[in-house]
């Protein structure tokens, strides 16, 4: 994926939220690779802790303050 601005990136991902909004199941055989990496990137933007395979989630999986970062 080429570098894209914060509304590029928010557009892509958008894209393939309104796939599987619009077609459920189907839809998430749609989105495409470049669609999920920029849903996973606006997630970690916004501030989501990554949950890797085998571990356990932390307690706070979304910052609540203004200082605090993933």
């Amino acid at each position: 994926m080429s570098r894209l601005t914060i509304p590029e990136l928010t557009e892509r991902a958008a894209r393939g939220v309104g796939k599987v909004d619009r077609d459920g199941l189907r839809g998430a055989t749609l989105v495409s690779a470049d669609e999920v990496e920029a849903m996973a990137l606006l997630l970690a933007i916004l501030g989501v802790k990554p949950v890797y395979p085998g571990s356990y989630p932390p307690p706070n999986k979304i910052p609540h303050t203004e200082g605090e970062r993933a």
